[in-house]
């Protein structure tokens, strides 16, 4: 933009030239109508337009005084250039996406197809019907069979009031559990990492007396790379695996690459790191017949306890709050060398069991989604997650009934360790929150008929699965639970008073 000013016109047109870098680019004649601007043959050879923004009529008469006018240069090749370079910025953006983002992520996406396709044998419930084939993206086509068919039609015209069988379904994710895989980087502990989100969606399933089937998961990553695509991979043919065990169909998911928007504690930027969050759905059946609600648990009824290795998916926070505390900030250089931390950080990326399968066999499923006779009668289940045992236990317990856990096993080592760790710390765990942070040494508590609990332990170990009975339900109005704990204070601790 030139600015300039115009005094007085003699009786004759006035020309006023106007000057750019020192050159003439374009004169102005005073009319009758306003001003009129003509550019000089530079300009018109560099392909430059000289706009009025202003327009000012002059009026009449010798000595009229004109006011600043304002005149837009623009330099239509100067546009152009600056078109072509904001062009090419934009290619480069939209080559380094491709390159960064779309390019690895359907690299990804296509080995979670195949692992998908894997899958869909391993339930001889349901059939998959992939109608787009060639296409992992879209939607999946899956029909239960026709057995299964037969019992959801049961339900008339009215089935809310009236069913039998319905398809149900829940959803969950693994949590801050993933940031410690990250952290050790290892391709082998990334394997079996799978577990995390089949435990927590069809355990969850199965704990109510439901039959886990098919699996939608969402994985979402901040970069895949050549340095961490082992990784990815490690993790796929491990979830792969794990489905194969569970007896779950994949049916479909999503791999989606998002650098800006997930991220980890221990999250250094490195093109070796595979940060991650993972979620899913889980899909399945349920009978009337066969759900499990605790409204029949009584008093004097034994509880089995299903062992758990690792710390499962419940005290994330708290691991990842304790490392910080413990070994610093992972951007400290010491941190990455200390041993103590990562053998730690190590046991605390043990893949949680799944109790599913043993779960569905006891109340009665078979693989194919067919009933039998529930080899054991199990009036409640805790899955004992967020919340632990106090949460998680006590809420299935009906009006009048509480519990004495008197026999727990000893926790896993990693949670012995992670309290002891916190003693010296602002952190520190009393056994009473342990048992609310933690799971406490089991990840199901199951309450069942008396005649049963050995049943039930003997099927567990046929899915190497450690089983004891832990205790048995009491009554009290108050529906206190007691646990003699084996954690480091050892003491007899009570959910009416946190201690």
């Amino acid at each position: 933009m030139i600015t300039f000013t115009i005094t007085e016109f003699p009786d004759k047109q006035q020309v006023v030239g106007v000057l750019d870098d020192g050159k003439l680019i374009a004169t102005i004649r005073l009319t009758e109508e306003g001003i009129e601007v003509e550019p000089s043959d530079l300009i018109l050879d560099l392909d430059r337009r000289i706009d009025i923004e202003h327009r000012i009529s002059v009026g009449q008469g010798k000595g009229k005084r004109i006011p600043a006018i304002q005149i837009n240069l623009t330099r239509e090749a100067k546009q152009k250039e600056e078109l072509e370079e904001g062009e090419s910025e934009m290619n480069q953006v939209e080559d380094r996406y491709r390159e960064e983002v779309i390019k690895p992520g359907d690299r990804a996406s296509q080995l979670a197809r195949e692992i998908g396709f894997q899958s869909y044998q391993n339930c001889p419930a349901v059939t998959v019907i992939p109608h787009q084939p060639g296409n992992f993206r879209g939607p999946v086509g899956y029909v239960w069979k026709r057995h299964i068919l037969e019992q959801m039609m049961k339900g008339g015209d009215d089935p809310e009031k009236s069913w039998v069988m319905l398809e149900e379904a829940e959803n969950d994710g693994a949590g801050g559990k993933p940031q410690f895989f990250t952290l050790i980087g290892d391709s082998e502990v990334f394997r079996g990492l799978g577990w995390e989100i089949i435990t927590m969606t069809a355990d969850d399933f199965a704990r109510s007396g439901r039959f886990p089937a098919i699996i939608v998961n969402e994985l979402n990553t901040k970069r895949i790379s050549e340095a961490n695509f082992p990784l990815f991979q490690a993790t796929m043919e491990g979830y792969g695996e794990a489905l194969r065990e569970a007896g779950l169909v994949n049916i479909t998911g999503e791999t989606a690459v998002m650098k800006h928007s997930i991220t980890a504690f221990c999250d250094t930027d490195s093109e070796e790191q595979f940060v991650l969050t993972w979620g899913a759905a889980c899909i399945g059946l349920a009978h009337r017949k066969l759900l499990i609600d605790g409204s029949k648990i009584k008093p004097k009824m034994p509880i089995v306890g299903f062992w758990e290795p690792g710390y499962r998916c419940n005290g994330g926070t708290f691991f990842t709050n304790l490392i910080i505390k413990k070994w610093g900030p992972p951007w400290w250089g010491s941190f990455w060398q200390n041993t103590e931390m990562l053998e730690f950080v190590k046991a605390l990326t043990v893949p949680s069991q799944s109790y599913a399968r043993t779960i569905c066999r006891l109340v009665g499923w078979q693989s194919d989604g067919r009933m039998a006779e529930p080899l054991a009668r199990i009036y409640g289940i805790a899955h004992i997650t967020g919340g632990g045992v106090w949460g998680k236990f006590g809420e299935i317990l009906p009006e009048g009934v509480g519990a004495n856990l008197h026999s727990m096993p000893k926790p896993a080592e990693v949670l012995l360790r992670g309290q002891e760790l916190s003693w010296d710390t602002e952190l520190k765990l009393t056994d009473w929150q342990a048992y609310s942070t933690l799971h406490g040494g089991c990840g199901m508590l199951l309450v069942s008929h008396p005649a049963d609990a050995d049943i039930i332990i003997q099927e567990a170990k046929k899915d190497n699965i450690q089983a004891q009975v832990v205790g048995e339900t009491t009554s009290s109005a108050e529906r206190e639970v007691i646990i003699s704990s084996r954690f480091k204070e050892g003491w007899e601790l009570s959910s009416l008073r946190q201690e």
